[in-house]
This record gives C-alpha cells, sequence and structure tokens, in this order.
C-alpha cells in the first residue's frame, strides 16, 4: 500500500470516526447522557479494535506487552506529576464519591476511545514510514480533530486553535508514552485523569471559558513540556541501556 492508500484509509476512518456517533440513536434509549456517552465510546473502540485486528494485526501487542519494572516506574512518576496537580486544584473535591466515580469513569472511556482510535490505528497506519512521521503526523491528526469543536462544539476560535495545539502536542506526549513502555494503557490512563478534572467544572465556567480567548502563556507551557518529554521517551524507546545514559546527558547539557 502506497502513501495514496494510507491517506485513504485515514480519511475514511477519521470520517467513519466523526459522523458515525452521530447516526448511532442513543438518545432514544431511557437512560441517562452519562451511560449514552459510554455506550457509543464503547462502540467507536470496538470498532477501532476491529480495525486494528484487521489491519494491522501486530499492533495489538500493545494491548498486553509489559514494561520493564524501571519504565512502570517513570510512567506511572510522569503520568503522576502531569495530572495530580491539576486534580487536586479542581473542584473534585465539592462532589460527592458517586459523582466522583463517575466523572473518572466518563474521562476514562473518552481516553479509551481516542488512544485506540489516534495511538492504536492511525499510529499503526504511519508505522510503515518509521517512528518519527508516524509519531509527528499521527499527533497532528489527533490535534486537527479538536478543530470540529469550533462548528458543534460552541468555541470560540481561539479556544480551539489552542485546545489543537494542546490536543497536538498532547499526542505526541501519549506516542512517546506508549513506545517508551510498549503499552497503549499508559497513554489512555494518562488521557483519561487529564480530562478527568474538566468533569468538575461547573456549567457557567465552562461556558465562559470555551467562548473566550486561550490561556496562550500557559498552552506554550504545556506544549514545550508535552514536546521534550514526548521526544524524550521516544528516543529512550529506541535505545539500549548505555545510549539511554548518553541520551540523558546530551538532553540536560548540552544544546
Amino acid at each position: 500500500m502506497g502513501r495514496l492508500g494510507t491517506f485513504l484509509i485515514i480519511l475514511a476512518a477519521t470520517l467513519i470516526d466523526d459522523w458515525l456517533p452521530g447516526w448511532i440513536p442513543v438518545n432514544r434509549l431511557p437512560i441517562s447522557h452519562f451511560w449514552q456517552v459510554l455506550i457509543i465510546r464503547t462502540i467507536m473502540t470496538t470498532l477501532a479494535l476491529l480495525a486494528m485486528k484487521l489491519f494491522y494485526p501486530n499492533s495489538l501487542r500493545r494491548l498486553t506487552q509489559e514494561p520493564s519494572f524501571l519504565r512502570f516506574c517513570i510512567a506511572t512518576g510522569l503520568i503522576a506529576y502531569l495530572v495530580l496537580p491539576t486534580l487536586i486544584s479542581s473542584n473534585i473535591s465539592s462532589y460527592g464519591p458517586i459523582h466522583i466515580a463517575e466523572g473518572i469513569i466518563f474521562a476514562l472511556f473518552i481516553g479509551i476511545n481516542e488512544e485506540f482510535f489516534s495511538r492504536g490505528f492511525i499510529y499503526a497506519t504511519l508505522e510503515r514510514y518509521g517512528v518519527a512521521v508516524a509519531s509527528i503526523i499521527s499527533s497532528l491528526h489527533f490535534g486537527l480533530l479538536h478543530f470540529g469543536n469550533l462548528f458543534w462544539g460552541g468555541q470560540s476560535f481561539s479556544y480551539t486553535l489552542g485546545q489543537v495545539i494542546d490536543a497536538g502536542t498532547f499526542g505526541y506526549l501519549c506516542v512517546g508514552l506508549m513506545l517508551y513502555t510498549g503499552n497503549i494503557w499508559f497513554p489512555i490512563v494518562l488521557h483519561g485523569l487529564n480530562d478527568t478534572a474538566m468533569q468538575f467544572e461547573g456549567v457557567a465556567r465552562y461556558t465562559k471559558e470555551v467562548t473566550g480567548r486561550a490561556d496562550w502563556l500557559g498552552n506554550i507551557a504545556l506544549t514545550v513540556v508535552y514536546c521534550a518529554a514526548g521526544w524524550l521517551l521516544i528516543q529512550l524507546s529506541q535505545a539500549n541501556s548505555a545510549d539511554r545514559i548518553k541520551i540523558w546527558f546530551q538532553t540536560a547539557f548540552m544544546k
């Protein structure tokens, strides 16, 4: 399959991922919005897994591959460092245990769905072109998917553009985390927990935030962190022990 075939597969998958959820009539079911979203996310995740199995069965190894103890600890520490401050400073303490559990589950299903599609299927589609190409293009694709929020998410252009940049660089970090651990569940956990805090924002505050201007200073800071961490993890995932030490010193002390 050439570049045109790759492009057509990604285009078709993107159209299905964008439009199919709107055609699933879960809103007719006598259940809450929470369960409606979980059903849709489960269906889309299942489709992504089936596509991976059909087109790129080798990518399924990332569902079960176990990282070394050191990589497990480093990945877990990085996830905690990135998400705990936001969770602690959020409004989560104002809610009861049931609402907190629902918020976490809701966010984790978003992470599962989006990671299996972007880091699972889209990355696997591009993997034949090398790690660098697959990492960058799949991350750009993930970021651009958020442009749809400008049209049906009620967001301002400034906020949406900032979200696209933030999502793209966050996707690059998730690629690095997946490659470093060899396991897609680590970026899923990071993604889910990263989205958890917004589940506890009030409607008024959330509306004001997404219809206003982007926090460009914060976006730039996150972009640097995500890109640096993602790049380092990708490099470490391809090196042996001696090379990892060399890469660390080069990253820390050389411009």
